[in-house]
């Protein structure tokens, strides 16, 4: 006689992956939290200092030189509106306790709320629950097509160059890496990727590939862009209810979330390029 199957050993998870994937938060500003508790309700604003790129030289010799110097005006001031981000759990009381439940909803959000802020920064949101709202790239200056990789790196950081940008980033789309590595211009300075310039890539997973009026990629083409400083704000807690207060007692359901607010801004513009991806465009072996 056959012996029977023991039952399924029900153990603890394992343990999650110690860090985030590689994207925005590697890059970016922060995140750091909000100055006051009612900016997370009302969002920043602040004038920058590095996005003014004039720059002036004026001769010393004789005879002098006569006239008044130049004068530059000061930055724009820029905001970024609060948003929240969140994480469900929905699940029986049976089985897990409040604190094992707790922490589950904590973990996702902290594996994935990067995810979330980059999708702010690129695509934005349309959503009948959660609400409709244009990316920060949607206002993004056009560049002429690049042919490879190559050219859409040269020409993102030549046109941060020539708009005297201080801290720009390229982002693009966690496949466009493997292109950009045959290539040959994707260097590692710890968890930092770069062009061999020095630019930092932001490689993000929450990054859509499309155009900044919503161009969409296609099997040989997405585009991909360059910016100013990214800079991110957010409440230092992550809000998680007591359990016991979301408990549907009528079926024993356990609706649960874990939260945190973010603001994000872009200094000194945002470029767009459409590049050709495919791997014969590259010019690398």
């Amino acid at each position: 006689m056959a012996a029977l199957a023991p039952p399924y050993l029900y153990l603890e998870p394992p343990v999650p992956p110690p860090l985030r994937p590689y994207g925005l938060f590697d890059v970016a500003a922060g995140p750091i939290p909000f100055p006051v508790d009612a900016a997370a309700a009302g969002g920043v604003m602040y004038q920058p200092n590095d996005c003014e790129d004039d720059v002036f030289m004026r001769m010393v010799n004789c005879p002098p030189i006569t006239g008044t110097v130049a004068f530059s005006g000061i930055e724009t001031a820029i905001s970024g509106a609060p948003f929240s981000v969140y994480t469900s759990w929905q699940c029986s009381t049976i089985g897990y306790s409040f604190e094992e439940q707790a922490a589950r909803v904590r973990t996702r959000l902290g594996l994935r709320a990067q995810t979330a802020v980059e999708r702010r920064l690129w695509q934005g949101q349309t959503s009948a629950t959660d609400g409709n709202f244009s990316g920060l790239f949607a206002n993004a200056i056009p560049l002429p097509a690049a042919a490879c990789v190559t050219e859409a790196v040269e020409m993102l950081e030549q046109t941060l160059a020539d708009n005297g940008v201080f801290g720009g980033i390229i982002h693009a789309r966690v496949g466009m890496a493997a292109h950009i590595g045959q290539a040959h211009l994707l260097e590692t300075q710890g968890r930092m990727k770069t062009t061999p310039y020095g630019t930092p890539y932001v490689f993000g997973q929450g990054y859509s590939g499309i155009g900044p009026t919503g161009q969409a990629t296609d099997g040989t083409t997405e585009w991909m862009y360059a910016s100013g400083r990214v800079l991110v704000w957010k409440t230092p807690e992550m809000w998680v209810p007591p359990v016991s207060q979301v408990v549907d007692k009528t079926t024993n359901t356990v609706f649960l979330v874990a939260q945190e607010i973010y603001a994000v801004t872009v200094e000194c513009g945002v470029w767009a390029i459409p590049v050709t991806r495919t791997c014969g465009t590259t010019g690398a072996t």
